[in-house]
C-alpha cells in the first residue's frame, strides 16, 4: 500500500488504481474534473471520506440521495439501475415499480435478472421524496452478482445519505479502509440467479425453485418425507385416532386434534420426548398439521437442512407459503405442536397457521394492486 496517512485526491486516486477499481484513464479523468472545479489535488484532507465523490467523477459507483430528485418510484428506479450498472451486464434491473395495495400497505418491485423481486417499504407520505433506506439497502443487496463473484457493494461514506458506494471484492475493501474510508456497511446477495421452468406463480415453480437452490441432503430428506405422506396418514389414522375423528384437513378437525394432542401430552418435555422416541402418534400429528395448511392455502413443504445445531427451524419438515420471499415466512408444524402444548388454548393450531394465510392474503393485494395500476 502506498502512504495512506496522506489522505489526498491524487493518493486516492493512486489507491484506487492500484487496487483495480479504476483504470489509470478514470482516475485521469477524475482528477481533471476536481481540478476544474478548483479543487487542490494534493491537499490532505482530516477525514478521508470528503474524498469519495471522485468516485463520482471516475465515473465509478453510484450514489444514495438523501432524497429523490422527482418522484419516488423513479428515485428508486435510478439506485436500482446505476447499482445494476456496477455489476457490468451479470446484473440486469427491470419493471421497478412503488405499489400500494387497499390496505394501504406499499412495497417495492423490481426484476433481477427476470425474478420478482418485492420489498415492503415506508413513506412519510404520497408525496414525500424521502426513501425508504432499509428497503434501498435491501434492495441494493439484491444486486450483488453472487453466484461465483465475491463481490458485495460497499457504503465508502460514514453517513448513508449521499453516500458513495462501490461493489467491491473483499480485498479491495481492505485496502480501502487501510486508506482510511469508514466502509460502515457492507451488502451481500441472497437471491437466486436460476429460474424454474415451470409456469410462474405455479405451486410446480415454487418447488422447483426450491429444489434448484437446495442442498443435496435437503433435497433426499424431502422427497423421503413426501414419498409416503398418504400412506403414513392412512397409518396414523387407523392406529391412533379414534374412528368419529373428522378426518377432512378442515379447521374444525383441528380443534378435535388439539383435544387429542392435549390429552396425550402435559407439556412441551413430554412432546419432545415423544418426539425424540420416533412417537408414531407425534409424527402423524405434525403430517396432519402441515397438510391441512396445504389444503387451506396456497403453500408447500420445504426442508433445509443444516450441520449448525443452533440454527433455527432447520432439519425438520417446514411450510412454506407460496408467495416471494418478502411475504413468505416458513411455518414449522412441529412448533405449533410446541406452543399448544406449553400454553393449552384452543385454536392455536389454527391461529399459528394463520401466518401462512396472511402471507398469501398480503400477496395477492400486492398482486391485484400492480393489476389496477396497469
Amino acid at each position: 500500500m502506498g502512504d495512506a496517512t496522506q489522505h489526498t485526491l491524487r493518493e486516492f486516486a493512486e489507491v484506487l488504481v492500484r487496487l483495480g477499481i479504476a483504470t489509470e484513464e478514470q482516475a485521469a479523468v477524475g482528477l481533471a474534473e476536481a481540478a476544474g472545479i478548483g479543487m487542490d489535488l494534493d491537499e490532505d484532507f482530516d477525514n478521508p471520506d470528503e474524498l469519495t465523490f471522485l468516485v463520482g467523477e471516475c465515473g465509478l459507483g453510484f450514489q444514495t440521495p438523501e432524497k429523490a430528485l422527482g418522484y419516488l418510484e423513479d428515485g428508486y428506479a435510478e439506485l436500482l439501475l446505476d447499482a445494476a450498472a456496477c455489476s457490468g451486464d451479470a446484473v440486469v434491473v427491470d419493471d421497478v415499480e412503488l405499489v400500494k395495495d387497499e390496505d394501504g400497505e406499499e412495497y417495492l418491485h423490481f426484476r433481477r435478472n427476470g425474478r420478482s423481486i418485492w420489498h415492503p417499504a415506508e413513506h412519510l407520505s404520497d408525496s414525500t421524496r424521502y426513501m425508504d433506506w432499509n428497503t434501498a439497502f435491501e434492495a441494493i443487496g439484491d444486486l450483488v452478482p453472487g453466484n461465483d463473484d465475491p463481490r458485495s457493494f460497499y457504503q465508502l461514506d460514514e453517513d448513508s445519505y449521499d453516500a458513495w458506494w462501490l461493489l467491491l471484492t473483499p480485498e479491495q475493501a481492505k485496502g480501502l479502509k487501510e486508506f482510511g474510508l469508514p466502509m460502515p456497511v457492507d451488502l451481500g446477495n441472497w437471491v437466486r440467479d436460476e429460474m424454474p421452468t415451470a409456469e410462474p406463480g405455479t405451486l410446480a415453480w415454487y418447488m422447483e425453485d426450491d429444489r434448484l437452490h437446495a442442498s443435496e441432503e435437503s433435497r433426499r430428506f424431502l422427497d423421503e418425507w413426501l414419498t409416503p405422506m398418504d400412506a403414513a396418514l392412512d397409518r396414523w389414522r387407523t392406529a391412533h385416532l379414534p374412528d368419529d375423528f373428522p378426518f377432512d384437513y378442515s379447521p374444525d378437525s383441528l380443534l378435535v386434534l388439539e383435544r387429542l394432542v392435549l390429552d396425550r401430552f402435559d407439556g412441551p418435555a413430554s412432546l419432545e420426548a415423544a418426539a425424540g422416541a420416533g412417537d408414531e402418534f407425534y409424527a402423524g400429528a405434525v403430517r396432519y398439521v402441515g397438510e391441512t395448511a396445504l389444503r387451506m392455502w396456497p403453500c408447500r413443504w420445504t426442508y433445509r437442512h443444516s450441520d449448525d445445531p443452533s440454527m433455527v427451524f432447520t432439519n425438520e419438515p417446514m411450510v412454506c407459503p407460496n408467495a416471494p420471499g418478502r411475504f413468505a415466512w416458513e411455518v414449522s408444524p412441529r412448533y405449533a405442536l410446541h406452543t399448544l402444548v406449553r400454553d393449552r388454548t384452543p385454536h392455536s393450531l389454527r391461529e399459528y397457521l394463520s401466518t401462512v394465510e396472511n402471507a398469501v392474503d398480503s400477496y395477492d393485494k400486492a398482486l391485484r394492486a400492480r393489476t389496477r395500476g396497469r
